[in-house]
């Protein structure tokens, strides 16, 4: 498994980083309390994309956390991202916030719904701590002593331990998307059928998937279809410390953000062994 050395001055510190686990559970508990609800109204937004009342309780949560936790820094949150691309493009570390990822899982109680906060520095995700309201799991990334990345997950208020992705073995196993993609991924992975012995799918919501990759639990994930860089920034910075990678499916480099107005990501792969072959998928 490759393993991502970076440098040691980590950004954030053991006792932010403890307040960031706060925020994100009361974040959690803002949601979970209008999940509980025997109704609540969705709105839609200009793109036709659901909302609630659940995302906005905990955008505001989240932003007012990081207002006060680091002041100095800019913050862009699907719920507020509506800063022009004039402003935005001088910011060289920020938060970037997706209060509640899997709305549409939230409406279906399905409970594959998460809370992601990353932190952006230079354009590459550096930070990134994902919340499962439902479970109470969390996951993120930091830095040893020596400047070796990882990737630790914790149960409510347990013992955090490290993950790690895994090596390709006989069997793959595909994460895909409830919604998006399954006669995409069939026509990507076609080359690969004689490679494996069987490919397994696993159909998740939200960030979720990401985070089964980063624990050693599937070992790719395509993402054909439109996502914004609030859905992917903590995501990236996990999967890099646990040793796989968030790819641009058409370059094969890591995605970069706040690089220009549009805020769509292009299409993507993620997986959790670096040495995937690549170069055989049928993008």
């Amino acid at each position: 498994m490759a393993t991502n050395t970076v440098a040691t001055d980590f950004p954030v510190s053991r006792a932010q980083l403890d307040t960031l686990k706060q925020i994100a559970r009361r974040a959690g508990t803002a949601i979970m309390q209008v999940y509980d609800c025997d109704d609540f109204q969705v709105q839609h937004k200009g793109d036709n994309s659901p909302l609630t009342a659940a995302d906005l309780a905990a955008h505001k949560i989240i932003d007012e956390g990081l207002a006060r936790l680091t002041p100095e820094l800019p913050r862009l949150s699907e719920e507020a991202a509506d800063i022009d691309f004039a402003s935005r493009k001088h910011w060289h570390r920020y938060w970037c916030i997706d209060p509640l990822d899997g709305t549409k899982e939230f409406i279906n109680r399905n409970g594959e719904f998460t809370v992601n906060i990353a932190l952006i520095d230079q354009h590459r995700p550096i930070f990134g701590l994902i919340y499962l309201p439902v479970t109470g799991e969390l996951y993120w990334n930091d830095v040893s002593d020596t400047g070796v990345a990882r990737c630790w997950k914790q149960h409510d208020s347990g013992a955090a331990r490290q993950i790690h992705s895994r090596p390709l073995a006989a069997t793959l196993t595909l994460i895909a998307s409830r919604r998006h993609g399954q006669e995409k991924n069939a026509a990507l992975l076609g080359p690969l059928a004689e490679r494996f012995s069987s490919i397994e799918t696993v159909n998740r919501g939200s960030s979720l998937k990401m985070c089964l990759i980063a624990e050693g639990k599937a070992d790719l994930y395509p993402r054909l279809f439109p996502t914004s860089e609030w859905d992917t920034a903590a995501s990236q910075a996990i999967i890099e410390a646990a040793g796989g990678w968030l790819l641009d499916a058409q370059t094969l480099q890591p995605l970069r953000y706040n690089q220009r107005e549009s805020l769509e990501n292009p299409w993507f792969i993620v997986v959790g062994d670096r040495n995937f072959p690549l170069a055989e998928l049928n993008i």
